[in-house]
């Protein structure tokens, strides 16, 4: 009698199955691209459905503290120099509401409160920290590459790309709809808000698709305007002992995280340039969004 081995069935459920299957795409599709392969201003992603990410130039630049208080000279405050010895990949794009949805059909993220006319380019809103860190930690689980969200020098360094400090990176604010959708004339006449408005049109009112204005000498787009952007820093009563090698400064308050630039409902004349704005982490706003880090081990 021939000895027959009883083979045991195992059966997955199918959203394993499917998750094994994205995962292995997400990691090995030929969109993947590790440290050595990667040259700065290359644009790429990490798999067909992730946030396209470009690639910034190590370097040097000085990060300025906030000043002591709003209304306060653009040029008060102290300095302290800040280098990058790696290349970083940063969101080419704010994160929109189809990147969100993929995370969430994925299980790796929250549902949101629905935003009236959301459509899918736009960036996406009323997201917390702690739900932009979800999203953060879905996109390290699924490809393999540690994700996060900027540090404070990180997105300073990346937004300025070469450019001033001051206000709006010292572009000419009748220059400034050329690369952001701010409070301008436009937002002013249609929604009289009484807000200082920028001395040029974008032609929008509200929140603008990404990738609609130019891009910055990095090849960012929205660096200006559009939403504010969480940032991974935590709330510290003093610049010393800040870090100088752009990682995350992760001492003191971290129940309050920083966020950084200029929104479409925003245009103060004071206290926009590296200013420390922090919120709650549980906070969320109508004009508060974020991008996405990639490091490079090179």
């Amino acid at each position: 009698m021939t000895y027959q081995p009883q083979v045991e069935k195992i059966f997955l459920p199918l959203r394993s199955v499917v998750l094994v299957a994205f995962f292995f795409l997400s990691t090995f599709c030929c969109n993947n691209a590790v440290g050595k392969d990667l040259e700065v201003g290359q644009v790429f992603s990490d798999c067909d459905r992730c946030p396209e990410l470009v690639v910034v130039p190590s370097g040097s630049f000085d990060m300025r503290t906030a000043p002591w208080g709003p209304g306060r000279g653009h040029n008060d405050g102290y300095y302290y120099p800040v280098s990058f010895q790696l290349n970083f990949a940063i969101g080419r794009y704010e994160i929109t509401n189809a990147d969100w949805e993929v995370c969430v059909e994925d299980g790796g993220c929250e549902a949101l409160k629905k935003v009236e006319g959301a459509r899918p380019r736009l960036p996406v809103v009323n997201v917390s920290w702690r739900q932009a860190r979800l999203y953060t930690k879905w996109l390290s689980r699924i490809t393999g590459y540690r994700y996060r969200l900027p540090s404070n020098s990180e997105w300073e360094y990346a937004a300025r790309a070469g450019l001033g400090m001051n206000r709006y990176f010292d572009i000419p604010p009748e220059k400034v709809c050329d690369f952001g959708n701010t409070y301008d004339e436009s937002a002013d006449k249609a929604l009289e808000y009484g807000l200082e408005s920028m001395p040029c049109n974008d032609g929008e009112t509200s929140l603008s698709e990404v990738g609609k204005f130019k891009p910055n000498d990095f090849g960012i787009h929205d660096a200006i305007g559009n939403v504010f952007e969480w940032t991974e820093d935590c709330s510290s009563p003093d610049w010393r002992g800040a870090p100088v090698d752009g990682r995350p400064w992760l001492k003191g308050d971290c129940s309050m995280r920083g966020y950084r630039g200029s929104s479409w409902l925003s245009n103060e004349p004071f206290y926009v340039v590296e200013s420390s704005r922090f919120k709650y982490l549980g906070s969320s706003e109508e004009d508060l969004g974020f991008r996405v880090v990639r490091e490079i081990n090179n």
